[in-house]
C-alpha cells in the first residue's frame, strides 16, 4: 500500500512538471517560447485540485466515529516509543543520511546544465516527466518484490550507482569531452532506478515503527526529520562553494581554472554521498531486525529526549530560515540559502 501511494503521487506529479515546463517556457523564465501562461495562472490551476480534494475526501473517505483519545495517555505512549532504540536510531539515520547523501551538493549544477550542456527547459521537463514515470514503476516493483531484500545492502548499492552514473555525465560535460543536452538529460534517466529503490527502502521503517493509535505522529515525526537536512545542506553548500569560481559568470568564461573548481565541488558532492553509505549501521537490514529493536531494546530516555529536542531545534531553525528568505535584508544570509550579506 505504501509503495502504491507513493507511485500514484509520482505519476500524477508528471502533470505539474509538464505544466511548469510548457506553461512557463518564455524568455522571462529562460525558455524559448514567445509567451507564457503566467505564474499566477499556474497557481490558479494548482489550486483547483486542492479544492477538488476536499470534495473527494468528504465523499469517499469513511471515518468511523470512535471514543476520543486522552491527550496525556497519547503523549505517554509516544514518549515510551520515542525512548526505544528503534525510533531514535531511525531519526538519526534519516537526518544524517539525507544530509550527506543528497543535500550537500554544488551551486554550479544549474549553470553546468544551462550554460555548458545548453539544456532547453522544455526538453528538461519532458525528461523529468519520463524520469518520474520510471521512478513510479520502480516503486511498484519494490512494493511487490523488494520488501524482503537486505535494506542496508540496497541502500549502499543504490547510492553508489546513482553517484557513478551522475559522475560520468558531469565530468564529461565539465571538461568538454561531450557537451550535449540529450546526453546530459538522457543518461541520468537511469539514475531514477537506484533513486526509486533508495527512496522506498528508507521509508519502509516508518510503517513498521508506527503503533495503533499513534500512526500519525510517528509518520509526521520521521518524515519531518527526513526533510530537515535541506536547510543545513543548502547552508553548507553555499558556504563551501563560495571558495570556488562556480558562479554563472565563471561558468560562462569556461576557463581551465573554472573547470577544475567545478570538478572539485562535485568531488565534495560525491564524497559526501559516499560517506552517507557508512551510516547504514543505523538502519536495520530488514523489518525483523527493526521489530527486535522495537520490542527487545531497552529504553534510553536521555538519548530519546536529546534526539527529540535536537529535531525540534532544527525545525525551528528551518522555519526561521524560510521566513528569512521572504525579506531582502535577510535572504542573503547563508542560513537562508544566500551567499552572504555585504556590509
Amino acid at each position: 500500500m505504501q509503495s502504491l501511494i507513493y507511485a500514484t503521487r509520482t505519476v500524477t506529479s508528471t502533470l505539474s512538471i509538464a505544466l511548469m515546463g510548457f506553461g512557463l517556457n518564455s524568455a522571462n523564465y529562460g525558455g524559448s517560447f514567445n509567451a507564457d501562461i503566467g505564474l499566477n495562472t499556474v497557481f490558479l490551476i494548482l489550486t483547483v485540485p486542492c479544492f477538488l480534494n476536499v470534495f473527494v475526501t468528504h465523499v469517499y473517505i469513511q471515518d468511523k466515529c470512535h471514543d476520543g483519545v486522552n491527550f496525556r495517555v497519547y503523549l505517554r505512549q509516544f514518549w515510551d516509543l520515542a525512548q526505544k532504540r528503534a525510533v531514535w536510531t531511525i531519526m538519526l539515520f534519516n537526518f544524517f543520511f539525507n544530509l550527506f547523501g543528497s543535500n550537500i551538493t554544488t551551486t554550479a549544477a544549474p549553470y553546468v546544465q544551462s550554460v555548458w550542456a545548453n539544456v532547453d527547459n522544455v526538453n528538461n521537463s519532458v525528461m523529468s516527466a519520463l524520469g518520474a514515470l520510471i521512478f513510479a514503476a520502480i516503486l511498484g516493483v519494490m512494493g511487490r518484490w523488494g520488501t524482503t531484500w537486505n535494506w542496508r545492502f540496497w541502500i549502499v548499492l543504490s547510492t553508489l550507482s546513482a553517484v557513478a552514473i551522475d559522475a560520468v555525465v558531469q565530468y564529461l560535460t565539465i571538461y568538454n569531452y561531450l557537451r550535449n543536452q540529450w546526453f546530459y538529460l538522457g543518461v541520468p534517466i537511469t539514475e531514477y532506478i537506484p533513486q526509486g529503490v533508495l527512496f522506498i527502502i528508507t521509508t519502509f521503517a516508518i510503517v513498521e515503527l508506527a503503533e495503533e493509535g499513534n500512526e500519525g505522529i510517528i509518520y509526521g515525526l520521521l518524515t519531518t526529520v527526513t526533510n530537515l537536512p535541506s536547510v543545513f545542506g543548502t547552508m553548507v553548500t553555499n558556504m563551501y562553494c563560495e571558495r570556488f569560481q562556480v558562479g554563472e559568470g565563471d561558468i560562462k568564461s569556461d576557463t581551465s581554472q573554472v573547470r577544475n573548481d567545478v570538478a572539485t565541488t562535485y568531488v565534495v558532492y560525491y564524497s559526501s554521498a559516499v560517506f552517507a553509505c557508512l551510516l547504514v549501521f543505523l538502519y536495520p537490514t530488514q523489518k525483523k531486525m527493526l521489530q527486535e529493536w522495537k520490542q527487545n531494546g531497552t529504553k534510553h530516555p536521555w538519548v530519546g529526549g536529546s534526539v527529540l529536542v535536537g529535531a525540534f531545534s532544527i525545525l525551528c531553525v528551518s522555519v526561521t530560515a524560510n521566513i528569512m528568505t521572504m525579506f531582502e535584508s535577510t535572504k542573503c544570509y547563508h542560513i537562508a540559502g544566500g551567499h552572504g550579506c555585504t556590509p
